[in-house]
Order: C-alpha cells, then sequence, then structure tokens
C-alpha cells in the first residue's frame, strides 16, 4: 500500500513539473497571430481582398477585435506593402476626423487612436480631388504605390489591424 502511495505521489509531483514547465516555455514563446493574420512588431493584420467601403471594413476590422491598420513608420509601410502585393488599392485607417471643410490642412487621424505621426502621401495628395470631399486613405494609389485621399464610399480591399 506504501508503494502504491508513493508511486502515486511521484505521478502527481511528475505532471506538477510537466505543467511548471510547459507553463514556462508558453511565456518565454513570443505571441503568434491568429491563422490567416500576419505578424509585424506588436500587431497582426489581415489583408482582405473583398471589395467594401470604408466605413464597412472599419466595422469588419472591429468584429475581429482591431481597426484598419494605422501606419507608423517607413518599415510597416514597407510591410503592408508586401502584403497588399504593392498594387491591390486598399482602405487604411486614416481618415480626416469627419471635419466637413475642403482644405489641403485637414487634420487625419487613425480609427484606433494612435498618432498620425508617419504619412506616405502620393505627390499633390491629400487633394479633394474636383472639389469632392475625401476623408478616408487608401494605399498602394499611383505608380509609386503611396496614399490617397478617396471618398469613403467607393469599394476597395482592406488591411485589419489587431493587437497580439
Amino acid at each position: 500500500m506504501l508503494t502504491r502511495g508513493l508511486n502515486m505521489g511521484v505521478f502527481a509531483v511528475s505532471l506538477l513539473l510537466i505543467a511548471v514547465f510547459s507553463l514556462g516555455d508558453a511565456a518565454a514563446r513570443p505571441p503568434r497571430c491568429r491563422k490567416g493574420w500576419n505578424k509585424f512588431g506588436s500587431h497582426c493584420f489581415n489583408f482582405d481582398t473583398t471589395p467594401r467601403s470604408w466605413p464597412d471594413a472599419e466595422k469588419r476590422c472591429r468584429s475581429l477585435g482591431g481597426h484598419l491598420a494605422s501606419i507608423h513608420n517607413k518599415k510597416e509601410f514597407t510591410f503592408l506593402k508586401k502584403l497588399t502585393g504593392g498594387s491591390t488599392i486598399t482602405w487604411i485607417g486614416g481618415n480626416d476626423g469627419g471635419r466637413p471643410e475642403i482644405t489641403q490642412h485637414r487634420t487625419w487621424t487613425w480609427t484606433d487612436g494612435s498618432r498620425f505621426d508617419y504619412q506616405k502621401w502620393a505627390e499633390g495628395e491629400p487633394n479633394n480631388y474636383n472639389g469632392v470631399r475625401e476623408p478616408c486613405i487608401q494605399m498602394n494609389f499611383g505608380e509609386k504605390h503611396r496614399w490617397n485621399d478617396e471618398v469613403c464610399e467607393k469599394l476597395f480591399a482592406s488591411i485589419c489591424s489587431r493587437s497580439h
């Protein structure tokens, strides 16, 4: 009986040690992105080719626990250009904050609330082309695949971003 109790004790301790080491390994591993998402820095990105309006694309991203992507530096911009194939016009999370005035000096914001601290506008953009209000940002515009302000109701692919 003593031997059986000892074996059960050794077995229980072994299971406990396995659990502790497994948790330790999990804590040491960097977080991963879900299937269909791509990791860059502290975020996971999902490129969706389904054409949607900017508001519908943002709504989809929110349903997935994120927002349309914000871009904060050249490396992130290059990563997202590569993710989108560089030629597909794609909605990102920039907008002019709902300000109705048509000016060159609008206040741009990201839907995730982060600082608007990087810009990669195409030459002459943003411009409210032909006097039409264009409050949303698309990327991969023009020959150099940069940013353009556009009418939010147009349908394009989109990139969602979420923390992992």
